[in-house]
C-alpha cells in the first residue's frame, strides 16, 4: 500500500525569492506543483499514464494560506495527499512547514481533461487507486472567488512561449506571475501576503492578449483585499479570477 502522505524538502534557491530575499509567491506554487506531480507519478496518474490515457490533469481551483515565508537558502517540507473525490472532481491538499513548525497550507480541486477533445472526462477515481487521505484533511476547500463590480484595467499581458506548459497552455503557476507583475512595486515592498486563492476558467494560448484588471475592497479585515480577473481581448472571456490578502 503506498503511503497516503508524500513528503518532499525544497531548499529556497536564488530564483525562487523576491526582492525581500523571501520566498515568492511563484516561487512555492511552483513548489506545489512539483509535489503534486512527483505523487501523481507514484500514484499511477502520471504524465505518461494521462499520455497514454489521451487525457490531462487541470487545475480549477486553489486557495494557498501562509503565516510566514522563508528566506533564501532555508528549507521547507511540503506534505501532501489526496481528499476523496466528489463526482468528476479530484482534491488536493498540501501543508508547509519550516523547522518542524507549520507555515502554511493550500487546498487545490481537479478536473481531467480528454486531450484530443479538451472537454472533461470522466475519471477513473477508485478508492484504491486515489488512495485518499481520510483521518485528517484541511478545514476549508478552495471555492469560487467572488466577483466584484468596481474592476479597472491595470495591465495587458501577451502570452509567451515561454508561458506555455506541455500541453500547449499557459502553466497554472504563470497566472500568479502576471498578477505580480501589475501589482505596484511598492506593494512588493511594503506587504505581505497571507492569502491567494484563484479560480481557472478558460485556457489562453501562445499569442493571447490578456486583460488584467483590479478591484480593491476597503472594507476587509486585512490592509490589502484585491481582486484580479485576467479577460482575453479578443473575445471578452474571464479567463482567470483571483483574490489576494496581504498586510
Amino acid at each position: 500500500m503506498k503511503d497516503k502522505v508524500f513528503k518532499k524538502t525544497y531548499q529556497v534557491s536564488i530564483n525562487s525569492v523576491n526582492i525581500n530575499k523571501k520566498l515568492g509567491l511563484f516561487g512555492i506554487l511552483g513548489y506545489l506543483q512539483d509535489i503534486a506531480t512527483v505523487h501523481a507519478e507514484v500514484m499511477g496518474f502520471g504524465l505518461e499514464d494521462m499520455i497514454r490515457d489521451q487525457s490531462f490533469w487541470v487545475l480549477v481551483r486553489q486557495k494557498l494560506r501562509m503565516t510566514k515565508f522563508p528566506v533564501w537558502n532555508e528549507s521547507v517540507e511540503i506534505q501532501t495527499w489526496s481528499r476523496p473525490p466528489e463526482g468528476m472532481y479530484a482534491f488536493r491538499e498540501f501543508e508547509i512547514f519550516l523547522d518542524g513548525e507549520k507555515i502554511g497550507d493550500c487546498s487545490t480541486v481537479w478536473m481531467i481533461l480528454d486531450g484530443v477533445t479538451r472537454k472533461v472526462k470522466k475519471p477513473d477515481f477508485s478508492m484504491e487507486r486515489i488512495n485518499p487521505r481520510t483521518d485528517y484533511h484541511l478545514d476549508y476547500i478552495a471555492h469560487k472567488v467572488e466577483v466584484r463590480d468596481n474592476f479597472e484595467k491595470v495591465n495587458t499581458i501577451t502570452v509567451r512561449n515561454s508561458d506555455l506548459d506541455l500541453n500547449m497552455h499557459v502553466n497554472n503557476t504563470k497566472y500568479s506571475q502576471w498578477i505580480l507583475d501589475s501589482i505596484p512595486i511598492e506593494l512588493h515592498k511594503t506587504a505581505t501576503l497571507n492569502e491567494f486563492e484563484i479560480n481557472f476558467m478558460a485556457e489562453t494560448h501562445l499569442g493571447d492578449e490578456i486583460d488584467i484588471y483590479r478591484a480593491r475592497n476597503v472594507e476587509g479585515e486585512f490592509k490589502h483585499d484585491i481582486t484580479y480577473k485576467g479577460v482575453r481581448h479578443s473575445d471578452g472571456k474571464t479567463c482567470f479570477l483571483a483574490k489576494l490578502l496581504a498586510d
